[in-house]
């Protein structure tokens, strides 16, 4: 048998495309094929990118097998990201003609679907067969160190974040007097930080869950939506505001303000919820009265017209399936009261009907002025007997007319009280026959 050649002797059977750069890339080819274990490939470029030799490791690089790559051959653009694929045909052809080096990163699919980063690095070498540029390459796959660099990337982009948080969190804590505080879920722990004049300790409270079960701060009514909102504070990345009533020492409960951010850490986790807490109570108690002074008749108590309207729907919406009756009630005579007696005996009359109202219908009713001497009551789950009954006891101090309906389902508060109007009317009508 002959000498072999030296492409032969490396297994390389397609040798004969190398005609296109001549002999000179003989010396060079053996030496890299032998010593360097990276993807080695020469291409010719025209209107797409034809290999004209791809050795082993290539293969390897880009998740092919050799087979699976011989449809690819002759368009290596077709394993290529659309956008990337033009990105570097316009790099060879920006520095082919100066015949200059390329380095281009570049994404490609693997045979199993999933997307590689690759760093291509190549060298001009001179077309002996036309005109098209050639390019010896060498090609990396860097999709680890890409990730690896994205990760870096990130906990650089935490880190500054956290710096940030920690300088905001040192001029709140400068800046503002209240109750600071610092819980991390992964330990259970909870840090309050007090930043007053002459308070500046700092309470840390190992198993905050267990500790919140053991000695409650936080008022029954508004102790699930506080627990919640902890909870799903601790789930993901969010902030907000939350008020409820806390207890305080000495005894009784005061309004708070938490304001609360949870901050997490590269991996999505919740790694502390931190905010600051503040006494709203006197403000709070300020707006109430206020609300209060707006929604109520200030003779008698009950809800103003307009309030109580708005109280009793939402009372209905709020349980359909409940047995609710509504009445109307208007005094006798008041005009002649007020007339004979004078308006300040007319007002103590509004007053103790007032209270003989409430103290016979009780909380589970909403009772309101209507205007002048009309009363509205709504019962809920008290049958129509047991109102008469109260009613009818009512009219042993002070004598009136009423009309009552039961508020069906479906109806508004408008048409409810028309046909309850029209009810006290009858009565009224009946009563002076």
């Amino acid at each position: 048998m002959g000498e072999k050649s030296i492409w032969e002797e490396y297994g390389i059977t397609d040798y004969h495309r190398l005609q296109y750069v001549g002999d000179e890339v003989d010396e060079i080819l053996s030496i890299v094929l032998k010593n360097v274990k990276v993807g080695i490939g020469l291409f010719e470029v025209g209107d797409t990118i034809r290999a004209l030799y791809l050795n082993e490791a290539y293969f390897e690089c880009i998740g092919y097998t050799v087979e699976e790559y011989q449809s690819k051959i002759d368009n290596i653009f077709s394993t290529l990201l659309e956008e990337d694929a033009k990105g570097f045909y316009e790099c060879i052809m920006e520095h082919a003609p100066k015949v200059e080096k390329i380095y281009y990163t570049i994404r490609g699919y693997r045979a199993d679907g999933s997307i590689g980063c690759f760093q291509i690095k190549g060298v001009p070498l001179q077309n002996r067969i036309n005109d098209n540029p050639v390019y010896l390459t060498v090609i990396s796959d860097i999709s680890d160190q890409l990730d690896r660099e994205e990760k870096i990337r990130q906990l650089q982009e935490l880190n500054t974040s956290f710096l940030i948080q920690e300088e905001r969190y040192k001029i709140l804590e400068a800046t503002t007097q209240a109750l600071l505080f610092e819980f991390y879920p992964d330990q259970d722990l909870m840090i309050f930080s007090y930043n007053f004049p002459n308070n500046k300790k700092q309470k840390e409270i190992a198993h905050y869950s267990v500790y919140q079960k053991r000695f409650p701060f936080v008022h029954s009514s508004c102790r699930e939506e506080f627990q919640q909102t902890l909870a799903n504070a601790c789930r993901k990345e969010t902030e907000g505001t939350i008020e409820y009533l806390s207890s305080i020492s000495g005894g009784g409960y005061r309004w708070m303000r938490t304001y609360y951010k949870s901050i997490a850490d590269a991996n999505g986790k919740i790694a502390s919820v931190m905010g600051r807490i503040e006494d709203i109570h006197d403000a709070k108690m300020e707006k109430e009265l206020l609300n209060h002074k707006a929604y109520t008749d200030g003779l008698t108590g009950l809800y103003r017209k307009e309030a109580a309207f708005e109280k009793m729907q939402e009372y209905v919406d709020e349980s359909p399936e409940s047995e609710f009756y509504f009445s109307v009630v208007d005094l006798d005579g008041f005009k002649k009261i007020n007339d004979e007696y004078g308006h300040q005996y007319g007002d103590k009359v509004l007053k103790e009907m007032a209270v003989s109202l409430l103290k016979a219908f009780g909380e589970n009713s909403i009772i309101g002025r209507f205007g002048g001497d009309e009363f509205i009551v709504l019962t809920k789950n008290i049958s129509l007997p047991a109102v008469e009954e109260i009613f009818m006891q009512q009219t042993e101090k002070i004598h009136f007319c009423v009309g009552t309906v039961r508020w069906n389902l479906g109806e508004t508060i408008e048409e409810v009280f028309e046909r309850a109007d029209q009810a006290m009317y009858r009565s009224k009508g009946e009563r002076r026959e």
